[in-house]
């Protein structure tokens, strides 16, 4: 079947010429596709800028002392020129690696919240319910991948490291309880010479290495020691054994010791005749956290640790540091902080400082035995815990508002060499991605949102 023309309007071309007649076209309507418009979220670095600015005028010391609670005096944090030029990130990932156990399910759960407020409240597309389910899916995803790499960033990226400063020469800062990868829980990675780069970038002068059930990791360090304390990082010989259910460190001891230890157990009735027979530079016995705290702790312990690294000791930590500290008092033991550095730790929450004079001159055999007689003989007084980190919360609400806290703490602790480059990276980033935009927009006129228009050949008749 032939469908019809339909009637077009004839016009007709000249006066003298010909009757030469053409279709009348219709008028042309020119479409133009809309370009994507440019967001105005100028208001972002405004308000962040405002934020790292106002929150200098409450500025607090970084550093305190752990049993007063006061200005740590004679101590600072020192920080090399890659950590002040990443500020941004090493402030951020040193904040998340300092949370405590509870902290961390806080952190996760707040960030989980927040995507899913985030997805609910975004304009959407109408789309079918199956569409709309996948979307999410993919969206979880690549949100958890991101969480996950924040993690595996800060516990595996080697990073610049804060570091403390003590102003003293006869201030030693110690580190009484250390892994490498001789512990079976410990990174594959973290060799002695790796716990020692860590640990000098970090300012301990010392640090005995605990590992697991073995002295081959304290073994392998000392081969590399310094003749002389004062000329680098220590690394001196110790264990972490258990005691009825409790974990202890020994510091001291090496493999000549090894029937003191029997399976990861700490065979008292053998330790306790290896000690006598040391005298006063016997091995020195200290209980650490998380741990069953009561009024008797098993073995005789010479010192208690106040402050441990780890998420479980921190969250111990946070909740029972009255209990602690008032059984130091009570039996005079020494309190001291500890990394328990596994490999997996680039900040530490706090440091153990003791007063030896002529330190750096000694031995690191000296220097094992000056530390272990100070501890015994000084008791509660032998060690100074300096925190970086302020105890955690340990009601619901507080924890609850743990990324809240966290960021403030960490903005109102920020020096102005942080704070400079907090907002150049701001600004930096800002400016980056609204050039990247305008790039963008650009493209798209010129590809997508102008088209070229040709008139169809005239039909001449």
């Amino acid at each position: 079947m032939t469908v019809p023309t339909p009637a077009v309007p004839l016009a007709r071309i000249g006066s003298d010429a010909p009757e030469l007649l053409i279709p009348s076209a219709p008028p042309l309507t020119l479409v133009r596709t809309a370009a994507p418009a440019i967001p105005r979220a100028g208001w972002i670095p405004i308000i962040s800028t405002a934020l790292v600015v106002a929150t200098s005028f409450f500025a607090e010391p970084t550093l305190s002392d752990s049993l007063t609670g006061r200005v740590a005096a004679g101590a600072a944090l020192k920080l090399s020129l890659a950590y002040q030029a990443l500020a941004p990130l090493c402030d951020t990932l040193d904040t998340i690696s300092l949370f405590s156990q509870r902290q961390h399910a806080a952190f996760l759960i707040t960030c989980m919240l927040a995507f899913s407020l985030w997805r609910v409240m975004r304009k959407r597309t109408p789309c079918t319910l199956s569409t709309s389910l996948r979307c999410e899916l993919a969206a979880a995803a690549k949100g958890l991948v991101v969480l996950l790499s924040v993690y595996a960033v800060g516990a595996m990226v080697t990073r610049p490291t804060a570091r403390l400063a003590m102003s003293s020469p006869d201030d030693i800062v110690v580190d009484f309880h250390s892994h490498t990868r001789y512990s079976w829980d410990a990174r594959s990675a973290f060799s002695p010479e790796a716990s020692r780069r860590w640990h000098q970038a970090s300012g301990f002068d010392v640090a005995y290495i605990t590992d697991h059930s073995t002295f081959a990791g304290a073994e392998e360090a000392a081969v590399k020691n310094p003749l002389r304390a004062g000329d680098g990082t220590v690394m001196l010989s110790g264990i972490e054994v258990r005691d009825r259910g409790n974990h202890l460190v020994v510091l001291g001891t090496d493999g000549a010791d090894w029937r003191s230890y029997t399976a990861g157990d700490l065979h008292e009735h053998v330790f306790q005749r290896n000690a006598a027979e040391r005298g006063s530079a016997r091995p020195v016995v200290l209980f650490t956290l998380p741990g069953k705290l009561k009024a008797e702790l098993g073995m005789a312990v010479d010192g208690i640790e106040l402050s441990d690294a780890a998420p479980r000791g921190l969250s111990q930590s946070d909740a029972e540091s009255g209990t602690v500290g008032q059984l130091a008092r009570d039996q005079n033991k020494a309190l001291v902080a500890s990394s328990n550095n596994h490999g997996w730790a680039s900040a530490s929450p706090a440091w153990s400082v003791m007063q030896i004079p002529n330190w750096r001159a000694m031995t690191p055999a000296q220097l094992d035995v000056a530390i272990r007689k100070e501890i015994l003989l000084g008791g509660l007084n032998a060690v100074r815990v300096i925190d970086r980190r302020v105890p955690g919360p340990v009601s619901i609400s507080g924890v609850a508002l743990t990324v809240p806290d966290a960021a403030w703490r960490m903005l109102i602790t920020m020096s102005w060499a942080e704070r400079a480059s907090w907002l150049m990276w701001i600004w930096f980033s800002y400016l980056l991605v609204l050039a990247v935009r305008r790039l963008r927009r650009a493209e798209f006129r010129k590809g997508e949102g102008v088209r070229d228009w040709k008139p169809a050949p005239a039909l001449i008749s």
